[in-house]
């Protein structure tokens, strides 16, 4: 089966029959068509026309055949036949990607040809080919493409859900403790050798608390979430202290919590 095949963009194609009735009514719309009295004269038209000529041509068609333009699927099809000989051209030469080349071209050959956008791109031929041949090679998962579009997935390798290392993975999981739990071991630790105050501890979860309750999930250079404008605001405010003397004393006991913990430095 060929890309004309799947498409059923065959001599007898009820869309080029309908192509062809309507030439004459699309030739008064747009003139740049008078070049040929139908899709069999187009495609003849086309393999002597200069490369600037054909788009001109190719490119009225375009905007008949786009949602945004005329939405007709008569000149969607008259356009794709217009391509089709670079389309197997590709096919031929991506052939060895998948037993079915011809459906998977035909498809993105006629996405590209509904949602040229006509607007903004004149040269219709070279683009609709090329996006036609990226979208295959994307279909495909052809590494190169994967690695362009969606480089998470082109590093990923799939593996059997069911396969029997899952079990051992979770059985050789260590089991962690709740982390408010070690949270509240962490300050105790830390008030019972002069790392920070009681009131530094207080402090400190007073801040948790309140990050909790707003849903905080800013990570990044605000101590976890704890010094986010609005949450040391929300605590400045009921302690009686200035939110920036707050995010200061805050930083200050996190530093020191990081030192106190980071291997290779001794605690006081």
């Amino acid at each position: 089966m060929s890309v004309a095949d799947c498409l059923g963009l065959t001599e007898d194609s009820q869309l080029l029959v309908q192509a062809n009735e309507q030439w004459a009514t699309w030739c008064r719309q747009h003139p740049a068509l008078r070049v040929a009295v139908d899709t069999t004269t187009l495609r003849v038209w086309l393999k002597q026309a200069a490369s600037r000529d054909a788009d001109e041509v190719l490119h009225a068609l375009a905007q008949l055949a786009a949602p945004d333009g005329a939405d007709n699927t008569a000149a969607a099809a008259a356009l794709a036949w217009a391509l089709m000989p670079g389309a197997c051209t590709l096919a031929n030469r991506l052939r060895t990607l998948t037993p079915e080349i011809d459906q998977v071209v035909a498809g993105q050959l006629w996405l590209e040809v509904r949602t040229f956008p006509w607007r903004r791109l004149r040269k219709v031929s070279a683009n609709i080919l090329l996006n036609t041949r990226a979208g295959v090679l994307r279909e495909c998962d052809a590494q190169s493409q994967l690695a362009r579009f969606d480089p998470t997935w082109s590093r990923t390798s799939p593996v059997d859900p069911y396969g029997a290392f899952w079990s051992a993975q979770v059985a050789a999981e260590p089991r962690t403790s709740d982390a408010a739990e070690e949270l509240l071991q962490l300050l105790e630790w830390a008030c019972a050798h002069d790392v920070i105050t009681a009131a530094d501890r207080s402090l400190l979860l007073c801040l948790v608390e309140a990050a909790d309750r707003s849903a905080t999930n800013r990570t990044g250079r605000c101590g976890a979430g704890l010094m986010a404008n609005d949450t040391t605001e929300a605590v400045a405010g009921r302690l009686g202290m200035s939110a920036r003397t707050l995010r200061r004393r805050t930083r200050s006991s996190i530093d020191a919590l990081t030192e106190a913990c980071t291997p290779g430095t001794e605690s006081a």
